[in-house]
């Protein structure tokens, strides 16, 4: 190897090394400054409600995070802090969640910069939206049909969680069914895991869940025969495993197919709200 193929191998080594730190120098200052694994965006505290904080950036914008109990944070967030919050990158265009959230030093900012009253109206709902998925207890309702028999399905459900993770809930649900011949009453024991966020297109996260099922069912039959009428019933009781998929809208309307490894209904298809 001669001298000027070494000068060149050394001048592309500092090159590669020298490039990153020279990119770094260019990056232009912001409120929001993004990194390969994270995102850092700092602003004022302008709203801090369960579940939620909203932020307002050094260039006026309005961002929503979710604050759970994995986010890391030294203390209770307070309206008017300037904070640092690190999120992961995300393109789905819903609130994202904040891994960590530093105060920085300075102080309350002054009021009309915290001014609660300067925040739209889109990132109020929003706010909303996220202290409703956020309470460890709520209610729901459901309908619609089964399938092997037919019956018409109604029911209620609580909602339990998070669970062992953020995404994971515990959903127990008592349902009526009502046929033609059968009669269902059944106790699902369901977990949910919600995947994080919906589309910006469709505003519709999807889930999935399993659990054990335990139903009681009355067939009955009647006829007539030479001016008779006969009554046939029967009751069982049934254990089965559900498999679920379903889709979830911010609002808390939701759709899901139930299908049942063993017991009366196979097939479901429901539809409800979560309250």
């Amino acid at each position: 190897m001669n001298a000027l193929t070494k000068q060149v191998l050394v001048l592309m080594a500092a090159i590669v090394l020298l490039s990153p730190f020279a990119a770094a120098a260019q990056q232009p200052s912001a409120s929001t400054i993004e990194q390969p694994a994270m995102r850092r965006t700092i602003g004022i505290v302008t709203s801090a409600r369960r579940g939620s904080i909203v932020v307002r950036t050094d260039d006026g914008q309005f961002l929503v995070f979710v604050v759970d109990r994995d986010t890391q944070r030294a203390k209770p967030i307070q309206t008017g802090e300037r904070v640092s919050v690190v999120t992961t990158p995300n393109d789905t265009g819903t609130p994202l969640t904040a891994l960590a959230v530093d105060v920085l030093p300075g102080g309350q900012a002054p009021a009309a910069a915290t001014d609660a009253a300067a925040i739209p109206p889109e990132i109020r709902r929003l706010e909303a939206q996220i202290e409703r998925q956020v309470r460890r207890y709520r209610v729901g309702a459901f309908g619609g049909v089964a399938l092997d028999p037919e019956l018409i399905s109604v029911g209620a459900h609580a909602t339990f969680g998070p669970i062992f993770n953020r995404n994971v809930v515990f959903r127990p649900n008592l349902e009526l069914g009502f046929g033609e011949v059968t009669t269902l009453v059944a106790l699902h024991l369901d977990v949910l895991y919600n995947f994080p966020g919906a589309t910006r297109q469709t505003r519709w996260a999807p889930y999935v869940g399993a659990g054990p099922n335990f139903s009681f069912s009355h067939r009955g039959f009647e006829s007539e025969e030479d001016g008779n009428r006969f009554d046939f019933g029967d009751f069982d009781a049934d254990s089965g495993f559900d498999f679920i998929a379903g889709a979830r809208n911010p609002n808390g309307v939701f759709i899901e197919l139930k299908a049942t490894a063993s017991g009366v209904a196979n097939v479901r298809l429901l539809a409800g709200f979560n309250f």
